[in-house]
């Protein structure tokens, strides 16, 4: 299995504390990452759309990537 190596700065690590606790680790919270990034790959690939929006489904915003677009572009082929 490839193993990843991040140096992660400590103020990108006390921002996802801040945000998710005193008890986060940044090991959650990378597998969690990318869990979120292949889905997010794997609805584009299938031509769909990724989006964020209010708890209503208003304001929404469109997550846009360099590699999500490769992603469908690869997909098309």
């Amino acid at each position: 299995m490839p193993e990843v190596r991040l140096t992660i700065p400590p103020e990108v690590e006390q921002k996802f504390k801040n945000l998710l606790g005193p008890d986060a680790k940044i090991t959650d919270v990378t597998r969690d990452a990318l869990a979120l990034y292949i889905w997010a790959v794997g609805e584009k690939a299938k031509g769909r759309v990724v989006l964020s929006s209010n708890e209503q489904g208003d304001d929404r915003e469109r997550i846009t990537m360099t590699s999500l677009e490769k992603a469908r572009e690869y997909a098309r082929r």
